[in-house]
């Protein structure tokens, strides 16, 4: 059975009470095999769609990276694949279970930067590796959307679809900060400046104050950049973690 069509299962038995109650009172519907499933349902949709580069220079780069990024986020274990869209946005996202996509006009905005670029792709990776990813989307969609996906005779693009859609809007706030200090973590594990994500924070801000009409800016609009900015230094001195953006305060 596919993974669409187990969640599609899980979710009506879930509607008749049929599963039990995870901690703190929320139903986990999705398994660790089936959300690896999704994610790679919801890449394959998204690729059909969009121009992913896969030889460029800045592909071959990001692979490099994210495989030193991938060991640091390790365990729990997951099939990363990092991939760069070419085209102008200035955005980064996780889909569940590992597809980490990366917009060429945010590697510009950076400056091809590879301490900036491991930095947001150690940020995405801690959303898979902390199940934010599909913790949202697992609230988000829900038993109705699901169900009359299955009544109306959905298939695993449709649910796909909606997947891609959900990884491409915000997170909570407490899942952004999350991100950001294990981002520099993965980083410095990972051989990178783990002061970088400062940098990329006040790109942000500069991209902020701009015309924000047709932006996709990556974390957009929650919490703001200036507090995210505080916490990570707070993070970097409690760790002792220095580097070239920032020397500790």
């Amino acid at each position: 059975m596919g993974a669409a069509r187990a969640i599609l299962l899980m979710v009506l038995l879930a509607a008749l009470g049929l599963l039990m109650m995870g901690c703190g009172g929320q139903t986990y519907l999705i398994g660790k095999g089936q959300e690896v499933e999704i994610g790679q349902e919801a890449a394959a949709e998204y690729e059909q769609e969009h121009r992913i580069e896969r030889n460029s220079p800045r592909a071959r780069m990001v692979a490099n990276i994210g495989d030193r990024i991938a060991t640091a986020a390790q365990p729990p274990n997951y099939p990363y694949e990092f991939s760069v869209v070419g085209e102008d946005v200035n955005n980064a996202f996780a889909l569940p279970g590992g597809p980490i996509y990366i917009y060429a006009g945010l590697m510009e905005s950076l400056g091809g930067d590879e301490d900036q670029i491991a930095w947001v792709l150690g940020h995405e990776a801690t959303h898979v590796s902390h199940q934010h990813a599909i913790k949202r989307i697992e609230s988000a969609i829900g038993a109705q959307l699901l169900i009359e996906l299955a009544l109306g005779g959905g298939t695993s693009q449709d649910i796909a679809g909606v997947v891609t859609a959900l990884a491409l809007q915000n997170y909570s706030r407490d899942n952004e900060y999350e991100a950001d200090r294990v981002g520099c973590m993965y980083a410095a594990q990972a051989g990178y400046d783990p002061t970088a994500g400062l940098a990329v924070l006040a790109t942000f801000r500069e991209l902020q104050g701009k015309d924000p009409s047709d932006l996709e800016i990556l974390f957009y609009s929650h919490p703001g950049n200036t507090d995210r900015e505080n916490a990570v230094k707070r993070y970097l001195d409690k760790n002792g973690l220095y580097g070239r953006y920032y020397q500790g305060g």
